[in-house]
């Protein structure tokens, strides 16, 4: 062998050792954990973040696993509810890796994992909307469409199936957004308004009732105030009249010349004044006390 093959055999075998040492080292990031298989077969245990050191290439090789959470979006779909009419949903899932072997095992990589749990996704939420009408999520009331429920029974049948199946936690999900095709909409706005029109008259009439019930209501109290008070003011003059009776009859019984002197002046008062003039006889009963000599001493 020349010198210069020597050189070149030297130099071939510093590269492929180079290339060698360099495949049988690996790094796992600290967002990562690595699962080690040998000729295809996997080899426990799970790899945590660090440098690790594996057989080079074909004998061994490292999937490295991303640990943190994924958010998959945009899962639109067109199905057909219980009362068989079609709606648009659109949902998300937030999901992560909770079993390494078991996702490598059965699907490898995360794009195979986005298919996978895109397709779980649609099947569930066929199945929960199927079971419902489209009223109870799209409300032709006043009140706001909830779809908490119909989103935890979609992820209720999604969770188990992933984890169990391949190693994948679902830490969350829902629908973001339930509406109509575009061909269905103008109907159900028009009913939506004829419905919103229909409740307003309700409460216009429930307004107008409870309107008439307080006012009568109002009026009776008013009359009934009116009544007590009218038979109070009653009890009160008849108590006074009966008082001032009796202080007349006192009064009376003590001086009876002068009482009847007194009553007289007020006659008097009431029907004489500066503008008065009587003619009457003079032995009438009003001129009895104009005479000094009848005045009670």
């Amino acid at each position: 062998m020349t010198l210069k093959a020597k050189r070149v055999a030297a130099t071939i075998a510093v590269i492929a050792f180079g290339v060698v040492a360099y495949d049988a080292h690996y790094i796992i990031d600290e967002t990562q954990q690595g699962v080690l298989t040998h000729f295809g077969r996997i080899s426990p245990p799970v790899k945590q973040p660090g440098l690790h050191l594996k057989w080079p290439w074909p004998i061994s090789k490292v999937y490295k696993v991303d640990r943190r959470i994924h958010v998959l979006t945009d899962l639109t779909q067109e199905l057909i509810t219980e009362d068989q009419k079609s709606v648009l949903i659109n949902g998300y899932l937030q999901w992560r890796v909770q079993d390494p072997i078991l996702f490598v095992e059965a699907i490898r990589t995360a794009q195979s994992a986005t298919e996978r749990l895109r397709n779980l996704y649609t099947s569930s939420s066929g199945i929960v909307i199927s079971n419902e009408a489209r009223d109870a999520f799209i409300s032709l009331g006043l009140e706001h469409e909830d779809l908490t429920k119909a989103s935890r029974e979609i992820v209720g049948l999604i969770a188990p199936i992933a984890s169990e199946n391949y190693g994948i936690e679902v830490t969350g999900g829902g629908i973001v957004e339930y509406t109509l095709p575009l061909e269905n909409r103008p109907s159900v706005i028009q009913r939506m308004i004829s419905e919103r029109a229909r409740i307003a008259a309700r409460y216009r009439s429930e307004g107008e009732e409870m309107a008439i019930r307080v006012e009568a209501r109002a009026i009776n109290e008013h009359e009934k105030l009116m009544a007590d008070a009218h038979a109070e003011a009653t009890a009160i003059l008849g108590d006074a009249e009966a008082e001032a009776m009796q202080l007349l009859g006192k009064a009376y019984r003590q001086d009876p010349e002068f009482y009847k002197f007194i009553r007289a002046l007020d006659s008097y008062d009431l029907i004489i004044d500066k503008n008065t003039t009587l003619m009457l006889p003079a032995d009438n009963e009003l001129f009895k006390y104009l005479d000094s000599r009848q005045v009670p001493r």
